[in-house]
């Protein structure tokens, strides 16, 4: 068999499925690449622009953050029962509106958040605040209604392993490209001030980019798959059957044994974020080679490709669980060789070994994307198990999509809070010292300092792996068991849609 024929195969294979078209998938992927382009290069590179160029301290961070992450979380259970309301005839459904309406503050917000309005570290404080929050506010709309749509549009299981992958490969690109550019292009020039504006030019951008991916689902998608995007169309409101956080609601998603293990896997994922979110400061501090960013996240990204590529055919014999848990197990394997080197820690040996210590972490990134995958696979599976379990007790709320995606962003809000708290006060045990926004002169950090930024990254990396892969060991919704329930729930479908006809 030719290459030709391979990729073909694959094609069909992998963006076939029974109810979405090629150029909607694509549609759909567009708008998770314009929005994690955008996540990352707030996420991963606002905290660095922050401490170096605003001048905000670590304690006035740590008040940020955490004032940002408490204003979000009544965000997100107005929002899924919004978006779990049906469609009025002739309105637009409110995901719909959503995705028409979220991408032009987000790309705003992205952008002004890498300008440094004046030489006070108090007033920028409030700036990257009210920023944050606007930005913060815009992406929750946009992700929710992006998850929820999800869930509707593939309700199939055998077709989530593939739209999963197709969105998942657009999600890492546009999450990659900006670890990929943004230190080749600041590290091109050691002032400070020249650096400030490159940032700035780099995120509009993205954002120019960014906006015009994010309307991609509207066009593509919205309008076409109306009925799908909601499961019931009524003439009036008062016809309207409704779904909100009542007791059997909130019964219902915490018996959902496959979602709470996940959720409670993500609460040990969160400390390893912190990882993520301090190697910016780990190559350009720590290393003094901010461009060798790029090459190992290209490396990493290659990797993850070959991981994520290989999810249509690992999937067949493995399950998600198995696949996210055994992605933590292997990725701790690399942390806990690179926390070696925090016994008698030497500094000129830190440095002078760095490309080991970087191929290391760009082989522990390999299973990223495809456990990325993993993830959504199992709140969509666990969607069924809902909904099995709802009709074995007589629950009469059978589906909330909108609602389980709410209850999935407020527990990724505590767990930001979390990682917040745990981030910054680590960074102020450390002593980092931020740079005066009046001043053109780079900070040059104590050896202590480097040597705590080493730890946070390979510490945090070993222990938030390891006890995110025991955690799933509990969800036993896999196997024969899956198999059985969800042959008991397309029996009990069938029955019900019997009796509504």
């Amino acid at each position: 068999m030719g290459v030709k024929q391979k990729i073909q195969n694959y094609k069909t294979n992998v963006l076939s499925t029974d109810g979405l078209t090629v150029r909607e998938q694509i549609g759909y992927s567009g708008g998770i690449f314009g929005n994690c382009m955008g996540q990352d290069s707030v996420g991963t590179y606002g905290d660095t622009f922050n401490r170096d160029f605003l001048g905000i301290s670590n304690k006035m961070l740590l008040i940020k953050e955490n004032i940002s992450t408490v204003a979000s979380f009544i965000l997100p259970p107005v929002i899924g029962a919004w978006y779990d309301k049906p469609t009025v005839e002739g309105k637009k459904s409110n995901i719909s509106r959503a995705l028409k309406g979220a991408p032009i503050p987000f790309a705003i917000a992205s952008l002004l958040l890498f300008i440094v309005p004046t030489t006070s570290a108090a007033y920028n404080f409030f700036w990257a605040l009210f920023l944050g929050l606007f930005f913060n506010i815009a992406d929750t709309f946009f992700d929710m209604a992006m998850s929820a749509m999800a869930l509707k549009l593939v309700q199939k299981p055998s077709d989530r392993k593939n739209f999963y992958t197709v969105t998942s490969i657009a999600s890492t690109l546009g999450s990659m490209l900006p670890g990929w550019i943004i230190p080749i292009i600041v590290d091109t020039t050691d002032d400070v001030t020249k650096q400030q504006w490159l940032y700035f030019f780099v995120a509009a951008g993205f954002t120019v980019i960014g906006v015009a991916s994010m309307y991609a689902p509207y066009f593509e998608i919205c309008k076409k798959k109306d009925l799908i995007l909601q499961s019931v169309k009524v003439k009036t409101y008062k016809e309207e059957p409704k779904i909100s956080w009542d007791r059997e609601t909130v019964k219902l998603i915490s018996h959902n044994r496959p979602f709470v293990i996940l959720q409670l896997s993500l609460l040990f994922d969160m400390i390893r974020q912190v990882t993520y979110t301090t190697l910016p400061f780990l190559y350009r501090e720590t290393f003094d080679d901010y461009s060798m960013k790029a090459i190992i996240d290209m490396i990493s990204g290659i990797l993850s490709y070959i991981g994520l590529f290989s999810v249509p055919v690992v999937a067949k014999r493995f399950s998600a669980r198995n696949i996210l848990a055994g992605g933590y197990a292997y990725t701790s394997f690399f942390y806990l060789i690179m926390s070696m080197f925090n016994i008698g820690f030497n500094l000129k040996r830190i440095r002078k070994y760095r490309y080991v210590i970087g191929i290391l972490l760009g082989l522990a990134g390999m299973p990223n994307a495809a456990q990325g995958v993993a993830r959504k696979i199992l709140v969509a599976d666990s969607t069924d198990y809902m909904e099995w379990y709802a009709v074995k007790n007589g629950i009469s709320v059978t589906r909330c999509d909108g609602l389980l995606v709410a209850t999935q962003s407020i527990v990724s809000k505590i767990n930001s809070l979390i990682k917040t708290n745990l981030y910054n006060g680590l960074f102020i045990a450390i002593k980092y010292i931020p740079k005066d926004p009046a001043s053109n002169v780079k900070v040059i950090q104590t050896d202590s300092t480097l040597q705590g930024i080493f730890n946070i990254v390979s510490i945090c990396g070993l222990v938030g792996n390891s006890l995110a892969a025991i955690c799933l060991m509990f969800d036993n919704y896999t196997g024969k068991r899956k198999e059985k329930i969800y042959t008991e729930l397309t029996e009990m479908r069938e029955a019900r849609a019997k009796t509504e006809e």
